[in-house]
């Protein structure tokens, strides 16, 4: 049995360990190094983070984290959820849709405005089952790796 919840003891380590477990899967078809910004990620950053955001997980019954998702935003009408992390060993049982369920309730609970999501290209039709479709405006984003290449050139 899977166990879901908001987690507050979410470790650096586990999650590392999860993204880890992340970049074993189907390198070629999910970039997982470059979806998760592994290169800039750091346990020092990381605790930080996961004091600043809202953390939905799910854990085996051994306890061991098996899939995660990080939520930011004013936690009343800004929402963004990022970070959605299912072992590879886990998928295709629900647990990505139990989190992200779990999340978009909260947010519909609060009252929301917007609820932004970042979806791997090709998993677009598993979002849309939420509500989740394009937006009326693009979506544009500042990647901390290209900031490192220009600094570097």
């Amino acid at each position: 049995m899977t166990v879901y919840k908001y987690d507050d003891d979410v470790s650096v380590e586990e999650l590392f360990l999860l993204i880890e477990r992340m970049m074993s899967f189907d390198e070629d078809r999910f970039p997982a190094g470059n979806v998760f910004h592994v290169a800039l990620r750091d346990e020092k950053k990381e605790e930080e983070s996961l004091k600043n955001c809202i953390s939905v997980t799910a854990r085996g019954e051994d306890g061991i984290l098996t899939g995660y998702l990080r939520i930011l935003g004013d936690r009343v009408y800004i929402y963004y959820i990022l970070d959605v992390m299912v072992d590879p060993s886990c998928r295709n049982n629900g647990v990505g849709a139990e989190m992200v369920r779990i999340a978009v309730d909260t947010a519909r609970h609060n009252g929301f405005i917007k609820i932004f999501l970042t979806a791997i290209p090709g998993t677009e039709e598993f979002y849309s089952q939420f509500g989740f479709k394009e937006g009326m405006s693009p979506v544009l984003t500042l990647r901390g790796e290209d900031q490192t290449k220009e600094q570097q050139q």
